[in-house]
């Protein structure tokens, strides 16, 4: 039976869209105390309508509002555009329960707030740049009151958010902006720019519910609902390339915590440990498992830009064939979900509007670097293998997790975190698992506890979460026990 009361919903946001024009907030929301948990979805108004098959699927399952960002910050104050989109989630979580937040948008069209570090970089003046989503989700200090990302603001410090020290200065708290960290939003971005690449995204999203859902036949031998629905599609794979840390036992021990019901691939490395005897973790092995209907696939090794070390990368997308079940996808190698430019290594505008070259190029700051602006268009937006699985066609990944820039190997504890949240879970949505990917992080690193020391790790540990970008819908059912 078709879902009216979600039809009846998208027309309303249809005819309000069209009635009060492109800067309004357009709202569907049947909603009540008790009722369906709250979808918030940004999105600027050149993307609304290729939502539209979106909204109409998941209008059945929650309370969705589809915002404009050009309503948003028309609406709201702040010190830049980030600041009035997050300071509307706040609104939204504390007034109205918001749980879930998709931004739809690259760095080009829905603004980025980029967080910094006191990295050692001398023509840097020793400061890096790093977008940083979870900004957006952690609204609030653990009193309720908004949080912001900008305890320090006193001279530079003023324009500078989620400061990480501790690499180049030792007497300040690594916490320099003694931010929460916790995020009370389960939030995923889409990095789309165009019409296209959101009808692209958004039919991979359906496809991948399609692909893991059956309906369950009720008492009468009818379909029931979305929200009856029964899952299956349990397969994971976990993949271990050669050459970074030896992470083959701990990437067992997540496979193990998923839970007996899903079946296990495993793609490890050698390294004459015969316990660890498995098929090469290469690209045709991933290319066939991906083509295979696999769910869930992890990813540690060596990354890049544009792929994972001696395995798949973004000429592989043209070998992938998995269109009516595309899978979640993630990794804890560097760079992989690749988002924006880089500042101040790499060429960027800042936020007064003044283009750098990066000192890549060889520019040399002799003060600290002006800000990125939230923007990064054209050459100072690239895009990587994360972005690619997900936007560039139909088949590949419906979902991306991973690095915006170089990891570490305590990256591998988001993986810790994210698999044991699929086991634990009760009917886990992706942005549950993100969020307790999170929270495990902060618990199991410490990171309340972190001060400098004479290594550059203990700053790297602390801002690992922060740089970490989870490209998907937070409200992509997992299968689970």
């Amino acid at each position: 039976m078709r879902n009216w009361c979600g039809v009846i919903q998208l027309a309303w946001l249809a005819a309000t869209i069209a009635a009060v024009g492109g800067g309004s907030v357009a709202v569907a929301d049947s909603s009540t105390p008790d009722g369906p948990p709250r979808l918030i979805v940004v999105t600027p108004s050149s993307l609304r309508e290729a939502l539209a098959p979106y909204i109409e699927h998941r209008s059945g399952e929650f309370a969705v509002e589809v915002i404009l960002l050009e309503a948003v910050l028309a609406q709201h104050e702040g010190v830049d555009d980030p600041e009035k989109l997050k300071r509307f989630l706040y609104d939204a979580w504390k007034e109205r329960a918001a749980r879930y937040v998709l931004l739809v948008g690259d760095a080009d069209v829905l603004p980025v707030r980029y967080m910094v570090l006191d990295r050692v970089t001398a023509p840097a003046f020793d400061y890096a740049f790093y977008p940083s989503d979870l900004y957006y989700a952690d609204v609030a200090k653990p009193d309720g009151s908004f949080e912001d990302w900008n305890g320090a603001k006193d001279g530079f410090h003023a324009r500078y958010f989620g400061e990480v020290r501790g690499e180049k200065n030792k007497n300040d708290p690594i916490n320099f902006d003694d931010i929460d960290y916790l995020p009370e939003l389960a939030l995923g971005r889409w990095p789309v720019s165009t019409p296209g690449e959101t009808a692209i995204v958004v039919a991979k999203t359906l496809a991948y519910e399609r692909s893991i859902r059956d309906e369950a036949p009720s008492s009468s031998g009818g379909a029931q609902g979305r929200g009856a629905a029964a899952l299956r599609g349990r397969t994971a794979a976990f993949i271990m390339v050669g050459g970074w840390v030896d992470a083959r036992s701990r990437m067992d021990r997540m496979a193990a915590s998923l839970g007996e019901s899903w079946m296990i691939q495993k793609r490890y490395y050698r390294g004459g440990d015969e316990r660890f005897d498995t098929p090469p973790p290469d690209e045709q092995q991933v290319v066939d498992l991906l083509n295979n209907g696999v769910t869930l696939l992890f990813h540690a090794g060596h990354g890049h830009d544009h792929g994972w070390e001696h395995c798949i990368h973004t000429g592989s997308l043209t070998k992938i064939n998995n269109a009516k079940h595309p899978a979640i996808i993630l990794s804890a190698g560097c760079s992989t979900a690749r988002f924006a430019t880089l500042p101040p290594y790499e060429p960027y505008v800042d936020i007064d509007g003044v283009e750098h070259a990066g000192t890549n190029a060889g520019q040399v700051f002799g003060a600290p670097p002006p800000p990125p602006a939230p923007y990064q268009r054209g050459g100072h937006n690239p895009t990587g293998l994360g972005e690619q699985l997900l936007r560039a066609g139909e088949n590949g990944a419906a979902a991306y997790f991973g690095c915006n820039t170089g990891s570490q190997p305590c990256g591998l504890t988001l993986l810790d975190g994210f698999a044991e949240a699929i086991g634990t879970l009760d009917s886990p949505r992706l942005g549950d698992c993100w969020k307790h990917a999170i929270n495990y992080y902060v618990r199991h690193e410490r990171l309340r506890d972190l001060v400098p020391t004479d290594s550059w790790y203990p700053a790297s540990i602390f801002f690992q979460g922060m740089k970490f970008m989870l490209f998907g819908d937070p409200t992509l059912p997992l299968p689970y026990q």
